[in-house]
């Protein structure tokens, strides 16, 4: 990943809609010269008011380039608290260049990516997280994923790490207590109080580690289809896909790699994967094959187990080693050609997994099979639909570095009463772990931190 070196203090430009052609495009700039230049490229904005649109020709000079709508923001009044202007006119790719360029031509440099969210967050209109969520607003593919990221947006997981930081900052204002008046004799360190809090407020961190449904929602639900040779996962794979992704054949061994496919099941993105036929084989290429399908099956949220029904119902030892308690779903194929009625699930060691018996060419199948994938998606998402969770690498070491240091911090209490040296000692902990929550949000933290964060976003947001 490119990580870009950020300024301020100057203004900047960028295309803030498609970078492809289209009926309107808008042009977004940012920076104390916004309102001059954008008035130098279109005149009429030089006398309008604030949040208002003017129409007039947007001009080099005295070269006409276009015609369309001028809107001025006021600081700090606007997206990144800065005075920013933006030029709404045609979408074609040699009118939107000649705009950029007229505007680059009175000393505005191009926006590096996520750099007018950067500012934002710089200047106090949200947090990183809402910013995060905004990228993820923009990127969402699914409903869940839309819903998730509009809750990161309007503040709900910044609020959630915010009330962390104020737990932590009362728990260090006790400690501080004792450090401050020694001559009081408090014996802060030795008050059950502040164990109690801090055991508190580390079974919320330990919790918010075990959430995996933020990061499932953002990243995708991985399900890996398995089962013997020409049992009919490439099938299944196209059924529910809808398309045909992968080769079917009556000939075993057809599928040698990974074939992936995305789709959206109950609004959640899912990965399906279509595996090599599980069996021993002297062909080099296909054992690696079947290697592979296993490390799939192994790092699937979701497994689907498709057994040919022609061949009865028993699952190969190899098989059931992978199969998941509520994540797995057997699909019994080729169920016309057998006359027999199926069970609802069967019982592999132990565990009941539930049963579909379908044609898989039949086109009917995909109502039958659906349902109960569904059900699955929807158990490993969780409660993604209604809840702050973590949704980045970063969120989850920075609970851990919090943690960490409340530990180091529960330790050290231990160790004495409310000796100054201790308390310093436990103080410094707390900082640490307010400074580790706090850098989530952005309210403590580096330059480097906010680079690397905004390096992954578009250019023009």
């Amino acid at each position: 990943m490119t990580v870009f070196s950020y300024t301020t203090g100057d203004t900047i430009v960028a295309l803030a809609t498609a970078p492809a052609a289209a009926g309107v495009a808008v042009i977004r700039i940012s920076g104390p010269r916004a309102w001059e230049v954008g008035a130098s490229v279109c005149a009429p904005l030089e006398n309008a008011l604030p949040r208002k649109a003017v129409f007039g020709k947007f001009k080099l000079g005295r070269e006409e380039l276009d015609e369309g709508l001028a809107i001025g923001f006021r600081a700090p009044a606007s997206f990144t608290g800065e005075d920013v202007v933006e030029l709404q006119g045609h979408g074609g790719r040699a009118v939107v260049q000649a705009v950029l360029d007229a505007i680059l031509a009175h000393g505005v440099r191009m926006a590096l990516p996520g750099e007018f969210s950067r500012r934002a967050v710089m200047n106090g209109k949200m947090d990183l997280t809402a910013a995060e969520g905004l990228a993820d607003l923009i990127a969402a593919q699914t409903d869940v994923q839309r819903r998730q990221a509009l809750r990161q947006l309007d503040g709900a997981l910044g609020e959630r790490f915010e009330g962390w930081r104020r737990s932590v900052l009362n728990l260090l204002a006790q400690v501080e207590a004792a450090i401050d008046f020694p001559d009081e004799e408090l014996d802060v360190l030795g008050d059950p109080a502040l164990t109690k809090g801090m055991h508190a407020l580390m079974g919320d961190l330990q919790n918010a580690l075990g959430e995996q449904a933020g990061a499932r929602v953002r990243d995708g639900i991985a399900m890996a289809i398995v089962g013997r040779p020409n049992a009919g996962k490439s099938t299944l794979l196209n059924l529910l896909s809808g398309r045909d992704v992968a080769i079917v054949s009556d000939i075993a061994g057809t599928t040698r790699d990974v074939v992936t496919s995305m789709m959206d099941i109950g609004g959640f993105p899912v990965t399906l994967a279509d595996t090599a036929g599980m069996r021993e084989t002297g062909d080099l290429i296909e054992a690696e094959g079947v290697r592979r399908a296993r490390k799939q099956a192994q790092m699937a949220d979701v497994l689907v187990v498709v057994v040919d029904s022609t061949v009865g119902e028993e699952i190969d030892d190899d098989l059931a080693r992978l199969m998941l308690p509520g994540r797995t779903l057997v699909v019994m194929s080729k169920a016309d050609r057998v006359d027999m009625d199926f069970p609802h699930q069967i019982t592999v060691d132990g565990a009941a997994y539930p049963v579909v018996a379908v044609n898989l060419t039949d086109a009917a199948a995909f109502k039958r099979v659906l349902p109960s994938l569904t059900r699955m998606v929807a158990d490993v998402g969780g409660l993604a639909s209604e809840s702050a969770l973590l949704t980045r690498q970063r969120h989850t070491l920075a609970v851990q570095e919090a943690l960490k240091a409340l530990a180091n911090g529960l330790k050290g209490m231990g160790r004495a009463g409310g000796e100054g040296s201790v308390a310093e000692l436990v103080a410094q902990d707390l900082r640490d772990a307010a400074a580790a929550i706090g850098g989530v949000t952005g309210r403590t933290g580096t330059e480097d931190v906010l680079d690397v964060v905004f390096s992954t976003f578009c250019i023009g947001k």
